[in-house]
């Protein structure tokens, strides 16, 4: 006989066996108990948390011919036979491969048939939120006037898809995520009796990496017990999962912290080596950074952070080297390219692309930042005496910085600090207040106050909020057109009027 599959062989029978659902299974039970059976169901919630394996237990108990406080016996001649999935009364349905209207109008015909051996015909319709929307259209009119020995059971993973007449002629139950101590102690169970060793570390690992899914821990783990000659551990979790581990995450960030290109990309050779795609790659270096900010801002970061006590201290160890404001901006930077990455036709080239530029844009800022040091200290000097002399001292400078930025950014081609070319700026703390010559171009920059605003932080990343001053006439002697003109000409930006 072949072999079976894990996570079929251990599929709960009972509403006893499922996994922290008890909200769901209370319910389900009374109602088999009290005989108020309603005639659908809607069961949403993540893949692999029990949904289809629930609505085959609710199928079998409410046609249970010795049904024991609800659950259904799993002996009579029903339930054996919906066991071995050979009862006529009891449907499954994929919605996925079965969405055509003609697949539903098949299921109205035939609900209204009596059930042949049970009391009940329930149809089970998995990823019920692939049916097409003329199929809905067939399904709602049953839905609405339905046979008193006919109940659908509606299954999805995304119940914003279904239309609102649908949702409101259903019972909807929500099924949560599995939390990591459930899992583990569901594997372990299975895991002894199999007969097969495995660490602690292991367990964590699986119960980690399935985010809440059951059943895809168990298939990890069915995996891992293929590969495994003796005891499974956790590089072996790794290996057949193809994820990273986090010695190799705390080798890329140091690398960033300490400019070196070479290990960076000496770490994406040696993944790229072991099979990983480029794409689980920044995956995981992202989860990683994220838990480097969860150790600069929490307490207890194990509160919040799925991993064993020697990462958590390398993590905490790391988040002292590197600032607050530099991991924000990896992560959004890399998060904005993950999409990118995995339409890349060279993803092992764009990812080395995207880290060593993270590095080229620490070093501007590192030499920005170096600038205004400069600045300051040649202001404190007491060269001049009279101190509202100093504070026009300090603007000037800034103003020729500004200048000079706004200059350098149009020169690469930047179009979007084109209308910046005739501004000043004064920054005060977090805040910066930016001089304009006219009406104009001050309703233009507030337009795109957003936009402006990221300017303003390339040139100054303290700056959280930017207000406009317009000085002079409020509106401007000429055309609009001909003001752009002639800030054009005056860059040597060749400008076309359309």
């Amino acid at each position: 006989m072949s072999h079976k599959a894990l996570y079929r062989e251990w599929r709960p029978s009972s509403f006893e066996q499922v996994v922290e659902q008890g909200h769901i299974t209370k319910t389900l039970k009374r109602a088999v108990v009290t005989g108020r059976i309603t005639h659908a169901y809607l069961f949403c919630g993540t893949r692999g948390t029990g949904k289809t394996t629930l609505a085959k237990i609710f199928a079998r108990a409410v046609n249970c011919l010795n049904p024991h406080e609800g659950d259904p016996c799993n002996k009579c001649d029903i339930c054996k036979k919906a066991l071995d999935e050979v009862l006529m009364d009891i449907a499954e349905i994929d919605a996925a491969s079965n969405n055509s209207v003609d697949n539903i109008r098949k299921i109205c015909d035939e609900v209204n048939y009596m059930p042949g051996l049970s009391k009940y015909k329930v149809y089970i319709i998995d990823e019920v939120h692939m049916l097409s929307t003329s199929a809905f259209n067939a399904l709602l009119k049953t839905l609405e006037e339905p046979p008193t020995h006919a109940i659908f059971i509606l299954c999805t993973t995304e119940p914003n898809k279904l239309p609102a007449t649908v949702l409101s002629r259903c019972q909807r139950f929500d099924f949560h995520r599995i939390t990591t101590k459930g899992i583990k102690e569901r594997l372990r169970k299975i895991a002894d009796a199999e007969k097969q060793q495995i660490t602690e570390e292991a367990l964590d690992m699986i119960a980690r990496i399935s985010f809440g899914a059951l059943r895809d821990a168990i298939s990890l783990l069915d995996q891992c017990i293929s590969a495994s000659d003796d005891t499974i551990g956790i590089q072996d979790v790794l290996s057949c999962a193809g994820l990273i581990d986090d010695q190799s995450n705390a080798k890329v960030v140091e690398a960033l912290v300490n400019n070196d290109v070479t290990a960076i990309l000496t770490s994406i050779n040696d993944v790229i080596a072991e099979g990983k795609s480029p794409a689980r790659f920044l995956s995981g270096l992202l989860g990683y950074l994220r838990n480097i900010l969860v150790c600069m801002n929490v307490q207890e970061p194990s509160r919040f952070i799925e991993a064993d006590n020697n990462a958590i201290i390398e993590m905490k160890r790391l988040s002292s080297l590197i600032e607050h404001e530099t991991v924000i901006r990896y992560i959004k930077e890399l998060s904005e390219n993950e999409a990118v990455l995995k339409r890349a036709s060279q993803p092992k080239t764009y990812l080395e692309i995207m880290l060593i530029g993270l590095l080229l844009k620490k070093t501007t800022h590192m030499e920005k930042q170096d600038v205004k040091e400069d600045i300051k200290t040649d202001v404190a000097k007491p060269v001049i005496k009279e101190p509202v002399k100093k504070d026009l001292a300090v603007k000037s400078e800034e103003d020729i910085s500004w200048t000079k930025y706004i200059q350098d950014r149009i020169d690469k081609g930047s179009k979007d600090v084109f209308e910046l070319a005739e501004s000043s700026i004064e920054i005060s703390g977090n805040q910066a207040v930016i001089t304009v010559g006219n009406g104009f171009l001050k309703d233009s920059l507030e337009s795109n106050k957003d936009s402006v605003l990221e300017e303003v932080r390339g040139f100054n990343a303290n700056v959280v909020n930017i207000r406009f001053v317009c000085t002079g006439m409020n509106r401007i002697t000429g055309s609009p057109q001909q003001e752009i003109l002639e800030i054009g000409k005056k860059h040597n930006i060749p400008v076309e009027i359309v």
